[in-house]
């Protein structure tokens, strides 16, 4: 009879413990700066005449990622990220171009400590981007713009390290891809037909962030 009254004092101060240690779920707003280094393959179908071209492209971005806790290991969220790609000093003379990155992300918290986060996660997207360019010649000037948009996918995995009961930093790397599909051109400005172009831009490759978090604590309902 001691031996089971000692066992079930046991499970109960296991069990209490346990609802102890459990923490009030969060939700956290992330942002930062970022980089990404991809691998690009563009095509160009123009009339019956194609044209291919493999390059790598650099970005420098600012992130904005929303997460809602679902329980302590698994949250969603969205995510926003604006940038701009880097071009070499010798091609970069009149040429400009931005992008938006909007998506939905799930993640799964392998560690969680209360103070020390690592998560992966999966996420997909929708992207659009934006190329200017404005030449001045002898013979013609010009000013034309390329708008692509398409979606993509990313596969992440970061740290969340705080620094108190708020605020903390975010470290993230990923590997994204984005498939542009061109959907308008504007030259001088007059809008093109696209009914004999068809152009595609394909990007995969690295991203990294770094930045700060902030949570908020969802109070459990007693």
């Amino acid at each position: 009879m001691k031996r089971i009254l000692v066992f079930c004092g046991f499970l109960c101060l296991l069990v209490t413990t346990q609802v102890m240690a459990q923490r009030d779920k969060e939700f956290q707003i992330r942002g930062g700066f970022g980089f990404s280094i991809y691998d690009a393959d563009f095509k160009l179908d123009n009339n019956g005449t194609t044209t291919e071209n493999d390059d790598g492209a650099l970005s420098i971005q600012f992130p904005l990622e929303l997460r809602y806790e679902l329980s302590e290991r698994w949250n969603l969220g969205l995510d926003m990220k604006f940038g701009s790609y880097v071009y070499e000093r010798d091609s970069a003379e009149g040429k400009s171009n931005r992008f938006f990155v909007f998506g939905i992300a799930g993640e799964y918290t392998i560690v969680n400590k209360d103070n020390f986060r690592w998560y992966t996660g999966f996420g997909i997207h929708t992207a659009s981007l934006v190329l200017e360019e404005k030449s001045d010649d002898a013979i013609e000037y010009k000013e034309e713009e390329w708008t692509y948009s398409g979606g993509g996918i990313r596969l992440n995995t970061g740290v969340l390290i705080y620094l108190g009961d708020v605020v903390g930093l975010n470290f993230n790397l990923g590997l994204d891809t984005h498939n542009f599909k061109l959907k308008e051109y504007i030259k001088n400005s007059n809008k093109e037909d696209l009914s004999k172009i068809d152009a595609k831009l394909k990007l995969s490759g690295l991203d990294g962030t770094i930045g700060l978090v902030l949570r908020i604590p969802r109070k459990s309902k007693s």
